[in-house]
């Protein structure tokens, strides 16, 4: 079981959003990730994506590092700016983060029985980059949180007697942000969505495949699982059939007070005949360590997360000396 309901900012993450990747380096954290997603246009421009996940058990934490439009950041002047909605399985609007043109600050809105909007001491900062984090509960009360860079800015609280549900999909409404000017740039990266599990100073360094190791049992080139491609693919024709690999990318932060976990992101559909299940492994020492498989759909691809909180190898907690070289997939 895992906490992880949605990482990444890649095409294989986020419809829509290809021609929007970008290396400049004021986008992204590069001990992360290698790009970031970069907007440019005028304060009217409306560019919305999403993200969907299923429905958390706890609390929803989302967490992403911004970058606000490098000009006029200070003054909000369109009266429909949005920056993130929050919608259940009925496609309900439950929470949002608003900027409003009468304070230039974004303020957390719960849309339970009522709206309820709550005050806010955060103004966005011309250009600078600042880790948002926001916590969304659902019960008898719907209560969202604002946070950026850790310190909570603005907060709301609804009854929810009518009973709206769990949030399912992330809306980055992502229009109106800030400023008169006609040339302005703003960025997202490193987004990830956690069930009961705070995204504050948390952060997923994201590694893709880099060549064949151990085995090679399925049909189909390693490139497919690294060109960020999802009409490449790898295929299985047999439950037991394994790919493995080593890494490359970016090994994390230089200080890194804990290692929270190891998580294997595939994405991956059922076919007409063959296995209808997958999982991710981790292979140490010369030994496979399996995650418990997930059924996929035939529909359509579906993002499978595999964890380890711990070495599978002896129970130890994580460290950068053991870290897996050589992780896989496996048909089930």
């Amino acid at each position: 079981m895992t906490y992880i309901l949605h990482l990444g900012h890649q095409p294989t993450d986020i419809s829509g959003i290809s021609g929007l990747l970008s290396t400049v380096a004021a986008g992204f954290d590069d001990s992360l990730d290698v790009n970031g997603i970069r907007f440019n246009g005028s304060r009217t421009l409306a560019a919305p994506f999403a993200v969907g996940f299923p429905a958390p058990s706890g609390d929803l934490w989302l967490g992403f590092r911004y970058v606000p439009p490098n000009n006029d950041s200070e003054s909000i002047t369109q009266s429909n700016a949005g920056f993130l909605e929050f919608y259940d399985a009925d496609n309900v609007r439950i929470a949002q983060v608003r900027p409003l043109t009468s304070t230039n600050r974004y303020h957390a809105e719960a849309h339970g029985d009522t709206l309820e909007q709550g005050s806010s001491s955060y103004i966005a900062a011309n250009g600078q980059p600042q880790w948002v984090d926001v916590r969304l509960a659902v019960d008898t009360d719907i209560i969202l949180d604002f946070h950026i860079d850790g310190v909570l800015q603005s907060t709301a609280t609804a009854a929810n007697t009518g009973g709206k549900g769990k949030p399912v999909q992330i809306v980055f409404t992502n229009v109106g942000l800030h400023g008169t000017s006609q040339n302005r740039t703003w960025y997202y990266a490193h987004i990830a969505v956690l069930d009961g599990v705070s995204t504050i100073g948390r952060r997923f360094v994201r590694r893709s495949p880099n060549a064949i190791a151990t085995f090679n049992e399925m049909t189909g080139s390693i490139d497919a699982l690294s060109d960020n491609d999802i009409a490449t693919r790898v295929a299985s024709s047999a439950p037991g059939q394994r790919m493995s690999f080593s890494l490359t990318g970016p090994t994390g932060p230089a200080s890194v007070s804990a290692i929270a976990g190891v998580h294997l992101k595939q994405i991956a559909q059922a076919g007409t005949d063959g296995p209808d299940a997958t999982t991710g492994f981790l292979r140490m020492g010369g030994v496979n360590h399996d995650a418990s498989p997930v059924t996929v759909p035939s529909l359509a691809p579906h993002p499978v997360y595999s964890s380890w909180a711990v070495s599978p190898a002896d129970a130890s907690p994580w460290s950068d000396l053991t870290l897996p070289n050589e992780v896989g997939i496996l048909s089930a």
